[in-house]
């Protein structure tokens, strides 16, 4: 059972466990409509039996083995046009987790939101936004992180157990996960834009680096930035392209 997390001001401080469930986002976007739900509200569970990530891909998952969680915000204080800044600190909170269990690994965020270990994914993460006359009223923040699975159908996957040969403590991680999840959020709310641009960019595979990508044909290019509205901007030799999501392929070696 997960426990209130000690290292938090708001985030996790109300917890809605569910042994197993469909989808912890359908969950929390459920709560949203209920008039006493408090942001910082946590479903998770250890079972999702209907996970799915960005643009309708499924997610992997052993029951009892991974942490599968989705998060409760109000960000009022961004604009819509700048909802990426979302997926920037989930993917930034998730990148100093698993820096600090496993440092000698490269440790990398995938445009626009996987985590990657030496190239292999260990995290996805799904964003769902509820607008209310052009505003935010919640945004619904789902991650999913392979902790101590170690068989998948899916050969470019990986878990952290994978990575270091350890059973990891799960309640441990999430402690330590929702700490930064919130670190990064209120970086956000404190309007650090540059910051948490300046960190994402340097955390992102193919940033400033030549490498292979596909449109509608294949190219080489270097990421020169991300917009705010989260949009992917590539130089190559010919011209400047910008991407939206599943508009373009990473050819990873």
């Amino acid at each position: 059972m997960y426990k209130i997390p000690a290292n938090t001001l708001f985030l996790g401080k109300t917890i809605h466990f569910m042994p197993s469930c469909h989808s912890t986002n359908d969950i929390a976007k459920d709560l949203c409509g209920k008039h006493d739900t408090k942001e910082g509200t946590v479903v998770i569970t250890d079972y999702q039996t209907s996970g799915r990530g960005q643009r309708g891909n499924t997610w992997e998952s052993i029951a009892g083995q991974n942490l599968t969680f989705s998060v409760l915000l109000q960000p009022s204080m961004i604009n819509l046009s700048q909802q990426f800044y979302l997926n920037m600190i989930a993917s930034l909170a998730v990148k100093e987790c698993l820096i600090s269990l496993l440092p000698s690994k490269n440790v990398q965020v995938k445009w626009p939101n996987d985590v990657l270990i030496d190239g292999k994914k260990v995290s996805g993460i799904l964003i769902e936004n509820i607008v209310k006359r052009g505003c935010f009223e919640w945004s619904v923040l789902g991650i999913g992180l392979n902790v101590n699975q170690v068989d998948f159908i899916n050969p470019r996957a990986t878990s952290i157990k994978v990575e270091n040969g350890l059973t990891n403590d799960l309640l441990g991680l999430w402690d330590q996960l929702l700490h930064q999840l919130e670190r990064y959020y209120l970086k956000l709310k404190s309007q650090s834009y540059a910051d948490l641009k300046s960190h994402y960019l340097q955390s992102l595979i193919g940033f400033k680096e030549l490498r292979r990508y596909l449109a509608e044909y294949e190219f080489e290019g270097e990421i020169i930035d991300v917009l705010e509205s989260g949009h992917l901007v590539i130089r190559s030799k010919q011209k400047i392209y910008q991407f939206d999501f599943k508009e373009v392929e990473f050819l990873l070696n």
